[in-house]
């Protein structure tokens, strides 16, 4: 595989979920492994990783984990170290991080195994680098239609208003990059999601920043998510 990049990062896929809004597909197989175009959607990830040079790959598993283990072994077969975090339980969306043994790179990406997306990992990384960061999110646009006039107040008095306005607001992506000193605030064996570490570096006074998602992205939690996903991977560029 022709590398796009040569990134100074290891990364940790969340794969543990039990996946239940995608019941029955998710009774015998994990959801990481539901096949999208003939292929896991875990493995579009773990492959855009490989191709943008993360050094190594981290799993977090539990339910069905030993099928993921059983998929992709220990990643010789594609030259990129595969290794393996097992939750006894639930340790929220980014909590298995702390429990990562073999982290050896300056930079930590971390990101759910249901995602569809073909972000340019290298333009995630420059944007963290020239922005000063502690720590980015990538994001992605939501738009909410006003159907009425909505006035800017102050006090009772009307300064302006503007008519049935779109209103953008930015949604957390899933996909997270930090300074592997970062995974010094996440504890051990506890329930911790990444909305408690970004708190955590924001109370800190550290700095995190966001990467709003130029290209395609979308996150396969319901049956018409997956239904969609069948249909966008015909003509998404990878």
């Amino acid at each position: 595989m022709k590398k796009k990049a040569n990134l100074p990062i290891d990364a940790v896929i969340m794969a543990g979920g039990r996946g239940s809004r995608l019941r029955p597909l998710t009774d015998s197989v994990p959801k990481p492994l539901l096949k999208v175009g003939g292929k896991p959607i875990i493995e579009y990830n773990v492959e855009r990783l490989n191709e943008f040079g993360i050094k190594s790959v981290h799993i977090s598993i539990n339910y069905l984990g030993e099928q993921l283990v059983e998929y992709f072994g220990d990643g010789e077969e594609i030259n990129m170290p595969i290794y393996y975090i097992t939750e006894d339980a639930p340790l929220g969306t980014i909590g298995a991080v702390a429990s990562a043994k073999n982290l050896t790179q300056e930079y930590v990406l971390v990101m759910n195994s249901d995602l569809l997306t073909n972000i340019n990992f290298e333009d995630f990384f420059m944007t963290f680098v020239d922005g000063g960061a502690d720590m980015i999110v990538a994001t992605t646009p939501y738009q909410v239609n006003i159907p009425y006039a909505v006035m800017e107040l102050e006090g009772n008095k009307v300064l302006s208003f503007k008519e049935k306005p779109t209103v953008t607001y930015y949604s957390n992506a899933g996909i997270y990059l930090f300074k592997r000193s970062l995974v010094n605030f996440i504890p051990e064996n506890e329930f911790f999601n990444a909305t408690d570490l970004m708190q955590a570096v924001i109370q800190s006074g550290k700095r995190l920043i966001h990467y709003p998602i130029k290209d395609y992205w979308l996150d396969i939690g319901k049956h018409e998510d997956f239904e969609k996903a069948q249909e966008d991977i015909k003509v998404i560029s990878f």
